[in-house]
């Protein structure tokens, strides 16, 4: 007999009382109902957390806030109660369900080749991390990156993953089994790291504090069996100074957005932009970052199916192509070891916008995309 299908969400916030120590709350009945959690003070939230278990998976969505942002996110409300004005400070909370839904189904996607490692997504890309697992702590190594073909994930091997810290969040996608329970456990880290926007930071370390920050919460804790995981030293490197609009390479790209069925899913142009601080690790070329931005249409009847996350990497990989082809091999190499170096000249970056001025528009499925001549018309 097949087990009936349970379903069951949960919604946390991670606060501190008197003694400043940050802890998990259920709240589970204010998200439901859509009614105020009241805090003593702003600067008391810390974080929240969406929980669905499903169908063989259990996703976790968690985002933490600054003081600055708890300011905002919490609000001040008064009223009078038996003549008296009362001030307090009250939270709206919000189940996540959007985020929770898509960690289910990307979650089932991985299933096949999720074994008892862990897979991190980071700016569309898969890293594959061993966790080992030693007394109260564990160690994460990176091992290799998942591309995803035609005939299913191919894995190659990687050096290292360095990344900028933005300005915005850090958002991670972490899919490890569960050792306790035949689980997997799904967790969209949506947060800030301890280092300031601009320093250099690895995959490794933020995942490692990624998991740190969720472990608090006993189901995640218990289900992952993780007390600790070791977060490495930082890398070395100063802080990036952050480039004026003139000293950047921006350019837009018209695609057409289909499913893998063919159906349209959007038409319009997707916002690019060259890393003039870094390279692949893995293979050198230029790395290319690509938006959603507001100029792409989406189909109605598509709604809430298909995402831009679902294109993001195919689109970024061949938009990258096309800028190297534009340039050469050789000019790409020595652009690379200049950007390595951080020697990259002012003069490069005329050369740049002319590769990626009037590129041909982009026909992209989720798992491939090809040159399209004929331009798709606002």
């Amino acid at each position: 007999m097949v087990a009936s299908r349970q379903v069951k969400e949960e919604f946390y916030i991670r606060r501190v009382f008197d003694d400043n120590v940050p802890i998990f709350i259920e709240a589970t009945e204010y998200a439901r109902k859509q009614s105020p959690y009241p805090l003593s003070s702003k600067k008391a939230l810390k974080a929240t957390c969406g929980v669905r278990t499903d169908n063989g998976v259990v996703a976790f969505s968690l985002r933490t806030y600054t003081a600055r942002q708890a300011e905002k996110e919490v609000e001040n409300v008064t009223s009078t109660v038996e003549g008296r004005r009362v001030s307090r400070n009250v939270l709206h909370p919000r189940m996540p369900r959007r985020t929770l839904h898509e960690l289910i189904t990307t979650a089932h996607v991985l299933s096949e080749v999720l074994g008892d490692e862990v897979i991190v997504e980071h700016d569309g890309r898969l890293h594959v991390l061993k966790l080992i697992r030693t007394g109260e702590e564990a160690d994460l190594r990176l091992t290799g990156l998942l591309t995803e073909t035609e005939d299913g994930y191919v894995r190659s091997e990687a050096f290292d993953a360095v990344f900028t810290l933005p300005v915005a969040r850090v958002h991670l996608r972490i899919f490890l089994r569960s050792p306790i329970r035949d689980r997997i456990l799904a967790y969209a880290f949506n947060g800030y790291l301890d280092r300031k926007p601009g320093r250099p930071e690895t995959v490794v370390r933020a995942t490692a504090m990624a998991l740190n920050s969720l472990i608090g919460l006993a189901t995640f804790r218990m289900l992952s069996g993780l007390d600790r995981v070791r977060v490495p030293p930082a890398p070395l490197g100063g802080e990036i100074r952050p480039r004026t609009p003139e000293e950047r390479v921006i350019f837009r790209v018209p695609v057409l957005l289909f499913t893998d069925e063919g159906v349209p899913a959007a038409r319009g142009h997707v916002g690019a932009e060259i890393d003039l601080d870094r390279v692949d690790p893995v293979t050198g070329d230029l790395i290319v970052h690509i938006t959603e931005g507001e100029e792409l249409e989406w189909n109605p009847a598509l709604a809430g199916t298909a995402k831009f996350q679902d294109y993001a990497r195919v689109l970024a990989e061949t938009i990258s192509a096309m800028v190297n082809s534009a340039l050469g091999t050789e000019r790409v190499h020595d652009l690379a070891y200049d950007i390595m170096l951080s020697s990259l000249s002012p003069e490069a970056l005329p050369a740049l916008r002319a590769a990626v001025s009037g590129l041909p528009g982009l026909a992209a499925k989720p798992s491939r995309a090809e040159v399209r001549l004929a331009q798709p018309t606002p």
